[in-house]
This record gives structure tokens, sequence and C-alpha cells, in this order.
């Protein structure tokens, strides 16, 4: 389905399966479809906002050509938004889901981790960073923009407590922090025992928008 300029996203039975399980952790598609869904669903409130896809971060790592960058963030118009939304996968020690807000009018960085790890950020930063400096410069390149991405960024987590104590929550949890920002809020509301709500919520998000279709 394609909706609202985001690309077209396709949920397998076996991606929605993921989400009605109870204990079943995210996939990138899970992470990157209801963030579309939930763009769409938090409008006009969410324009502000451009959400990056998991994939953008590993493109910064792994040195992408700019006309790859390019094409895969063009459609965001990032350039025209005040806020950034990226979701992070960790793989070490064990596949863990992240959210990083990045607010350019005020230029920090918001680290959401449902867990309140701090150390792993240290990685994440840098190529974070790397990636606004990457961005504004393709942005400048290609559409004559002003770089935005000068002065000092600083990082903050938002959590110092950790709200989840199982092993499979966090792609969910990171999807209730997005749906907190694109509202415009700094964090999530939701405690732990409804968090299985949240992830029936993006249930029906789908079986809605797949029954429109």
């Amino acid at each position: 389905m394609s909706i609202d300029g985001f690309p077209w996203q396709t949920f397998l039975l076996g991606d929605i399966n993921i989400l009605t399980s109870p204990h079943a952790q995210l996939n990138d598609t899970c992470i990157n479809g209801c963030a579309t869904l939930l763009y769409s669903a938090f409008l006009p409130n969410a324009a502000s906002c451009a959400i990056l896809s998991t994939h953008d971060l590993p493109r910064i790592r792994f040195n992408a050509e700019d006309d790859t960058l390019w094409r895969n963030l063009s459609w965001t118009r990032f350039w025209e938004k005040s806020i950034r939304i990226l979701p992070i996968h960790r793989s070490l020690p064990v596949g863990h889901w992240v959210l990083c807000t990045i607010d350019f009018h005020s230029q920090q960085l918001f680290l959401f981790d449902s867990l309140a790890e701090q150390k792993p950020w240290r990685n994440d930063v840098k190529d974070i960073t790397q990636l606004i400096c990457r961005l504004s410069s393709l942005a400048t390149q290609r559409l004559g923009t002003t770089h935005r991405d000068h002065g000092d960024w600083t990082a903050h987590p938002v959590l110092l407590e950790p709200r989840q104590t199982n092993g499979y929550d966090c792609g969910v949890w990171v999807l209730a922090q997005m749906a907190a920002v694109l509202r415009g809020y700094e964090v999530t509301g939701i405690e732990e025992c409804n968090i299985s709500r949240f992830r029936h919520y993006l249930c029906v998000l789908i079986l809605r928008i797949a029954a429109l279709g």
C-alpha cells in the first residue's frame, strides 16, 4: 500500500503474524510499515516530522554513495522537516530496537531505549551525526538549501529507568515512542502492562488500510 507520500508498503502474512504474536520481536518490515501508518494516523501534526528507514543508518555505516542515499531519502523531503525520526537496530549482543529523534531547532538528539541503556549509544551517536552531515550536504548539492547541521549537537537519553522487562517488545516500544513524537510529545506514556494493547492497535491500523485497499 502507498499512503501520504510514502513508498509502497507490503505486509506479508508472516509480518502480520509477527505483529499478532504477543512474544515476537518485530522485523524491519513491521517497523517501517507501521511507521508509515502512524504518520498518516497523526497528520497534520506529524507533518513536521520526517520518518527515516531502519536501513538508513546502515547505509551510512557502509559508506553508501550519494545517489543511493538520495534515491532512498529524497521522498521524505527531510530538508523541510524540523524533526527526523530514526529507528535503529542493534544486532549485538542480541537483537534490539532503539529510536533517535533528531531535533534541528534545538540541535539535540533524543535517545530512546526501552531498556534505558546508555553506553551502546556512543557508536550510534557518531554515526547519526555523520548521517545528519551527509543529508545536509546532499540537500545543499541537489537543491541549493542552506546547511542545517551547523553548531554542536548534544545527545540526551529519554529514559533513565527501563520500561521493558522482557526480550521481545523493543520494536513495539520504538513504535510507541514514535507515535508520541509524531503527536508532539517527548516520551510515550505507555506502561509495560499496556504495551500489548499498542501492539493490537498496530494490527488494527494494518487491517483497516487493507480493508480500504
